[in-house]
């Protein structure tokens, strides 16, 4: 899988860009705020339909244009495919091939990247909600049929609320009836994502604590999903249903559902203590380029493609010791875009394919 050429307009600060690529590393090479990041985050755009920096689509388009527009060309082995994207103020389209998609979760799996970016740490450091949607990510990229699957999770707990919201209020047999119909619904979903999210866990893990301790050369290092550590459904759904039972009358007591993969949070531990609460900055940043290190290996082994790396502006803070554990780490048999301030930042040895060099929004090749 190789994006062969890329046409970026109207895209944050980038007027326009019409970039060709190949195997290799492309160096994307200036100062900040000229524009790097944001191709980067174009590229996740046209691959997810995503930003990591911002949930408002809007702030994407460039400042004093309506229309923001992303083309890629993806190569794959003999094959190729184009997908385009078009993005409005409150509305976006995007084709494969000219053909229109019906559903955004359609577009997964057609360009597979992974992003290390400064913004992991939350990953590793913010709230539960950004390690979920991490497993989230990582599932849907390596399966695009999970997405249908979350949206009618949500679909059931948004539903499931509503019910314990108006039970809050006024408690009443028709709404505990209802509340028992929705509750069938919600356990077959939770059971479900839970289950993907354990399998998810399962097979990062081992991944994770590898290239944790080569990166870092400490340990023992783990991490575990705290939905369980068994990916069987009948225990899952078993398990949930008794806690939801233990827990009904809270729940009704505070309008909102309490148990769920809405509520589970993915743990990494070193040393026996939870890096989110206790690690070093330094030993967060590794978890995070392990995490993202461990995504990239078992895309590649799950679909036989490997995935283009992203990988922006995280060398700057390491020392020539860890870049050059990290880059060993890498794989560069494939597609990579790196950005830095310069050349040098990357450390010594990297064979590079291309360097570009990035002022104002504009992008040259060098």
């Amino acid at each position: 899988m190789i994006l062969t050429s890329f046409l970026v307009r109207n895209f944050r600060n980038i007027q326009e860009a019409n970039l060709a690529l190949s195997r290799g590393i492309h160096l994307f090479s200036g100062a900040n705020a000229q524009g790097k990041t944001a191709l980067v985050e174009a590229i996740l755009f046209l691959a997810t339909s995503t930003s990591h920096r911002t949930r408002r689509e809007e702030e994407l388009i460039r400042w004093g244009e309506e229309v923001a527009f992303l083309r890629g060309v993806i190569q794959h082995g003999e094959e190729s495919e184009s997908i385009e994207c078009g993005l409005e103020k409150r509305k976006k389209i995007i084709k494969i091939d000219k053909r229109t998609l019906p559903r955004v979760g359609d577009l997964y799996g057609h360009l597979r990247t992974v992003l290390f970016a400064p913004e992991d740490l939350q990953i590793i450091a913010g709230s539960p909600q950004e390690r979920r949607r991490f497993l989230d990510m990582a599932i849907a990229q390596i399966d695009s049929a999970y997405i249908p699957l979350l949206q009618q999770f949500r679909r059931a707990l948004n539903q499931r609320n509503r019910i314990l919201k108006r039970l809050q209020l006024t408690k009443n047999a028709e709404g505990m009836r209802e509340l028992g119909i929705w509750d069938h619904t919600f356990l077959d979903y939770s059971t479900q994502v839970t289950r993907r999210r354990c399998e998810m866990t399962q097979v990062l893990a081992p991944l994770v604590r590898s290239f944790y301790e080569s990166l870092a050369e400490e340990g023992p290092f783990s991490m575990k999903y705290s939905g369980g550590d068994e990916a069987d459904e009948f225990i899952i759904r078993e398990r949930l249903q008794n806690r939801l039972e233990r827990i009904r009358q809270s729940e009704i007591e505070r309008g909102a559902s309490l148990l769920g993969p809405h509520r589970d949070d993915l743990q990494f531990i070193l040393a026996d203590k939870n890096v989110s609460v206790f690690a070093s900055q330094g030993q967060r940043r590794t978890t995070a380029l392990a995490l993202r290190l461990a995504e990239a290996k078992l895309s590649f082994e799950k679909t036989g493609a490997r995935p283009l790396l992203l990988i922006d502006d995280v060398i700057y803070e390491m020392d020539n010791t860890r870049r050059g554990r990290f880059w060993e780490q890498v794989d560069q048999s494939g597609p990579l875009i790196v950005t830095a301030t310069s050349r040098e930042q990357l450390g010594p040895g990297l064979q590079l394919t291309s360097i570009f060099q990035v002022h104002n929004g504009e992008i040259h090749s060098s």
